[in-house]
């Protein structure tokens, strides 16, 4: 893993090789970060107090669950009745 000084010089680096949009994309990133920051663990709450939440959880097929999203992600972009 690279130190957070070799971080922020690889990040200035590729910056320089950004085009005008790319640095706007970048700042805008940047502030959601920071937001994101100032709001801790508030995201993860508010998912785990929703209704669905955990509701396939005793499913035998969703041993893994971001493999199982990704693949009903994957059948639904498929689906030619959409």
């Amino acid at each position: 893993m690279l130190s957070q000084q070799m971080t922020k010089d690889f990040i200035l680096r590729q910056l320089e090789n950004l085009p005008p949009d790319g640095l706007v994309e970048v700042a805008q990133f940047i502030e959601f970060l920071q937001f994101q920051a100032k709001q801790p663990g508030k995201r993860v709450r508010a998912v785990r107090k929703h209704v669905s939440f955990g509701i396939w959880a005793d499913r035998p097929e969703v041993q893994d669950p971001a493999g199982f999203s990704q693949n009903l992600r994957q059948q639904i972009e498929k689906r030619q009745d959409a």
